[in-house]
């Protein structure tokens, strides 16, 4: 899979956990990814972890200070602001032949509520022969809309032949205000054959805050092949705080994988009680990792902070 949509992450998972993509191992490499809580985790065999998470340097392009759009030779503040651009520009901009004009037209686009764009950017997006880079760069625009008029475009992309396309359809969906949007989640999550695909849906159904996702997060908490989808259920089940949730979380501190137990705890920590407290300490009682071990005792001293 391409290096595509790092960035896609940071925008669209909540801030306070934005659930970074981590990247693949190379052959040879004993390099663990950073845990939640900042510390490295050992325990990698080498050649493990070949896939990387997708970038998306090439959907965003570099970051820019709203203050190089000031002239400062003495004009009038407001008009030296640069307009924002309308309809008009993204619809001449579609119709480019370079693709580096259609992406720079998608890229202005996706105001939040502005509806009038997401006939043109459904287009793309559903246009099987445009570039894969078009159609992911559509849906994230899409998502930066936040409208539920986009579901339907986003649930149809979600059958994209490429997985970029379906990762970018899996983050926007998860900020749609929409019913329906969690359960075609709940199957991506299940089926999907790409582990970066089923890592954004996991993300995304934390976003929705349907307590019913609980269910769909627990499994993948329990089951999923990658450890990296398993993670990031846990994550996930910190926002949907169900007695299912605190059950799945504590059966996943003896994940054989260290960063999964890590962000188990911390997680069951925020589903706070002394319940989950009693957990955490067993954990850390039979903990070897000492990494692992930190994470645990901060995650303890948090849960009995909590009601």
């Amino acid at each position: 899979m391409r290096p595509a949509l790092l960035a896609a992450a940071l925008l669209l998972a909540p801030a306070a956990r934005a659930a970074l993509p981590l990247p693949g191992y190379a052959p040879g490499q004993m390099k663990a990814p950073p845990a939640r809580m900042g510390t490295p985790l050992p325990g990698y065999a080498a050649g493990e972890h070949s896939e990387a998470f997708p970038s998306s340097a090439r959907f965003f392009g570099g970051a820019e200070d709203p203050l190089d759009t000031l002239a400062v030779g003495g004009e009038d503040l407001r008009d030296a602001m640069a307009a924002p651009p309308g309809l008009a520009q993204l619809r001449y901009g579609l119709r480019s032949r370079l693709e580096s004009d259609r992406l720079a037209a998608i890229r202005a686009a996706g105001r939040p509520r502005d509806v009038s764009s997401v006939p043109h950017l459904t287009g793309a997006l559903l246009r099987l022969d445009e570039p894969s880079s078009i159609r992911a760069a559509a849906a994230l625009a899409l998502g930066r809309i936040a409208d539920r008029v986009a579901v339907p475009a986003l649930a149809e992309a979600l059958k994209d032949p490429v997985p970029d396309v379906r990762y970018a359809a899996a983050l926007a969906l998860g900020r749609l205000p929409a019913d329906g949007v969690a359960t075609r989640l709940e199957h991506v999550l299940k089926g999907d054959p790409s582990w970066q695909v089923r890592y954004a849906a996991a993300i995304a159904l934390g976003r929705t805050k349907k307590t019913f996702a609980a269910q769909a997060l627990a499994k993948a908490l329990a089951d999923d092949a990658s450890w990296q989808v398993r993670q990031q259920s846990a994550r996930s089940l910190q926002d949907l705080p169900t007695e299912r949730s605190a059950q799945a979380l504590a059966a996943a501190l003896r994940d054989p994988e260290p960063s999964v137990r890590a962000a188990a705890g911390t997680a069951l920590a925020e589903v706070g009680g002394p319940a989950q407290h009693r957990e955490i300490a067993n954990a850390l009682a039979s903990e070897t990792e000492p990494s692992v071990k930190a994470m645990l005792a901060l995650a303890a001293r948090r849960a009995l902070q909590l009601p």
